[in-house]
């Protein structure tokens, strides 16, 4: 029975990850084509984890919170064959308002087998600004189209008064319900994989196989958690200072008791007036990687593992924020609870966990209007550098931990916005020392080829940056400069939004990862 539940688990694997695929190869956007910006998962019919495509980490935590979000507005009972739903709602299991989610009933005859989910970076949303990630908001108003747990479509697609609103609300509707199509799809062409499943195994059998693989993956967690010490270990790291705005930390005491993970981020602090608090599905995402590490590779990687998991969490802080709290730049304070986390398991496991990687991506939105009048919109992202290891050097201009996103290719940027990539480089020297060194972060040169090219950008670690392990050093914070085409140098904070003119020229520095070791 054990090698047909693996071979289960693989078929499962294989269909969220063909999923996935359908999404980096048909979506309309490049953030999404080419960044891979998107995650998809299959649940069983009262939303337990199944199988997740190899995607970003930082989304773990996410299509659970709003696969639940949904039934609890929507029970299994009351869903239909051709049923869609979406849902997009920071407060409601979901990130923050450009990630929408898409969530589909499998049924094999009368009977309810299963859930298809799939979870999307919009390009714009609606907010104040184009992208829905300003930099300057100080509450979820400002960012965009709240869309709480809704049922938007059957079998002939999403229902007009969906695509209604949805145009109503965004700068680039063509494109986001481009995408959203392309999300119905793949959910589409995954249920059909499973219902094969279900034929194949008799649909009894194939629900009873569920519950031995979720049983399985809890078995395997609560064996390893068994074998480490009870702790509590501790873990802290902050965002970058931001002058009257209060303390942005996240602390976490990880104890191991009756094979189970308890996380407790009391001690964090209060939830702020500005975009960076995260809501549940950032720490949940954050300890379900750590776990994961802990797990090693042969486990099955489904929700058993999530049952072993106990968050937290205090109310209103920047690790569990809430109404109205501003959430859009919500990335870095997952990364900086993951740091936290990290930092935590590696007292419990030392000889397994690197020194701290950068700690940081940025998110840069283009847009604005070209020569015609029609506009424009664009999304880059930007990694940093990998911590130094136990055994090699970190490596250099990578997405890592709970990121696995990827920048966008010159000619893909090129052809949406005004813009030219002058350069993409790894900053060299910009990883910290050590035995073994941190990864070195990159530089990327954008110059404008037009006027009123506006840029939000979203970054951090400009002046706190990720320390060494074991006597290792610190890398080099972030930085981002605009050189005007008069030679007038404009320094930005972390979290900026300028206009750039026809010649002027943005330079994007993020940092490096720590080192590991006393360098000799």
């Amino acid at each position: 029975m054990s090698d047909a539940l693996t071979i289960l688990q693989l078929r499962l694997d294989g269909l969220a990850e063909a999923m996935q695929q359908t999404l980096l190869r048909v979506a309309v956007s490049p953030v999404v084509r080419e960044g891979a910006d998107a995650s998809c998962a299959l649940f069983t019919a009262r939303g337990e984890l199944l199988a997740l495509a190899e995607a970003i980490p930082l989304l773990l935590g996410a299509l659970p919170g709003a696969v639940g979000a949904i039934l609890g507005e929507y029970p299994a009972d009351q869903m239909r064959p051709g049923d869609v739903f979406v849902t997009n709602d920071p407060f409601s299991g979901g990130t923050h308002l450009p990630d929408i989610a898409v969530v589909q009933p499998v049924f094999a005859g009368a009977a309810l087998i299963a859930l298809s989910a799939s979870l999307l970076h919009h390009q714009d949303i609606g907010g104040t600004r184009a992208g829905s990630v300003p930099p300057d908001a100080t509450e979820i108003y400002h960012e965009g189209l709240r869309i709480p747990p809704m049922r938007v479509g059957d079998s002939a697609g999403f229902t007009r008064e969906f695509t209604n609103l949805i145009r109503a609300a965004s700068r680039a509707p063509d494109v986001v319900l481009g995408d959203l199509e392309t999300q119905l799809a793949a959910g589409r062409s995954a249920a059909h994989g499973v219902r094969r499943i279900a034929q194949d195994l008799g649909t009894a059998a194939f629900l009873r196989a569920l519950e031995a693989l979720l049983d399985r993956a809890e078995d395997e967690t609560v064996a390893r958690l068994s074998a480490l010490p009870a702790g509590p270990f501790h873990g802290m790291d902050a965002l970058d200072p931001v002058t009257d705005l209060g303390p942005c930390e996240a602390h976490v005491a990880i104890a191991i008791r009756d094979g189970r993970l308890v996380a407790d981020f009391h001690g964090s602090s209060p939830q702020v007036q500005a975009p960076v608090n995260c809501v549940r599905s950032g720490p949940l995402s954050a300890v379900f990687y750590g776990l994961l590490t802990l797990v090693g590779d042969t486990a099955l990687r489904n929700g058993g593992i999530l049952r072993r998991i106990t968050l937290q969490l205090p109310e209103a802080s920047v690790v569990n924020a809430a109404l109205p709290a501003a959430v859009n730049a919500r990335m870095n304070m997952v990364r900086c609870i993951t740091s936290a986390v990290l930092q935590a398991l590696s007292q419990a496991d030392a000889e397994r966990m690197p020194a701290a990687n950068s700690g940081m991506s940025y998110v840069i939105a283009f847009s604005g209007k070209d020569a015609t009048g029609a506009p424009f919109l664009s999304t880059e992202i930007v990694a940093g550098g990998a911590g130094g290891g136990p055994h090699a050097d970190g490596a250099p201009g990578i997405s890592t931990d709970v990121g696995n996103a990827m920048n966008i290719s010159a000619e893909s940027l090129e052809a949406l916005v005004p813009m030219r990539l002058r350069a993409a480089e790894i900053r060299a020297g910009s990883g910290g020392p050590g035995r073994f060194r941190g990864g070195d972060g990159i530089r990327r040169t954008y110059e404008a080829l037009s006027d009123g090219i506006a840029a939000s950008i979203r970054g951090e670690r400009f002046a706190r940056v990720a320390q060494g392990a074991h006597g290792g050093g610190s890398p080099k914070g972030s930085a981002a400069t605009v050189i005007r085409a008069d030679g007038a140098r404009q320094e930005l904070t972390a979290r900026s939004a300028v206009v750039l003119n026809r010649g002027d020229v943005l330079v994007i520095e993020s940092s490096g990862g720590a080192g590991y070791g006393t360098p000799e």
